[in-house]
């Protein structure tokens, strides 16, 4: 019996927020297209039928990842200050491993070593949810009335990704905390001291 669109459709989702978990919790070469399809309850041979290429099924799971990830932030930090919200923002990326669901995991710090050997399509994924991260502290900190207020964003997302980073590869958790605490010391220091628009 042939499927349907919808139910096609639904199954490429399911795929997708598999892999997406899978990929975030494990890691991309770690993790095959047999590991995602039977994660999802399908069959390893019918992953053709959905995609091209395991590229592009990464493509896929970080576009969902950063679009996760970035509609947690959104939530919360809705109808907060704009201190108040970046504070938010830093606080929950950095202790983002605290999290048990692997769905709220950011493909920068936890994928970004592997993202680079892949093709074109898994590095624009990438690059985009960048993107998307700074425009996201990009809005509040131009309410901060401060002149580089992308720059500063900028600064924001390179300082919280390199400390997750960083803090993975800690031999010891005293070591992690130091270093989250540190980004968490870092970014208020470049708020307090950017220079005002």
């Amino acid at each position: 019996m042939k499927r349907s669109k919808a139910d096609t459709a639904e199954t490429r989702k399911r795929i997708v927020a598999t892999a997406s978990r899978l990929f975030l919790a494990r890691g991309l070469a770690a993790t095959g297209i047999a590991d995602v399809m039977e994660a999802a309850g399908l069959t390893a041979g019918g992953f053709y039928r959905h995609f091209e290429s395991k590229e592009q099924l990464i493509a896929e799971a970080n576009r969902l990842a950063f679009d996760q990830l970035i509609g947690m932030f959104e939530d919360a930090v809705a109808g907060k200050a704009p201190r108040e919200a970046i504070d938010l923002i830093v606080s929950r990326y950095l202790n983002q491993r605290q999290v048990e669901d692997p769905v709220y995991l950011c493909p920068l710090a936890n994928l970004g070593g592997e993202l680079e050997k892949f093709d074109e399509q898994v590095q624009a994924a990438a690059v985009s949810g960048c993107e998307r991260l700074v425009g996201l502290l990009a809005k509040q900190t131009a309410q901060l009335e401060i002149a580089d207020p992308a720059g500063v964003a900028d600064a924001i997302v390179s300082t919280m990704v390199g400390a997750v980073t960083l803090s993975r590869l800690a031999l010891e958790p005293g070591m992690a905390k130091a270093i989250l605490a540190n980004a968490q010391n870092v970014v208020t220091l470049l708020l307090e001291s950017a220079p005002a628009a």
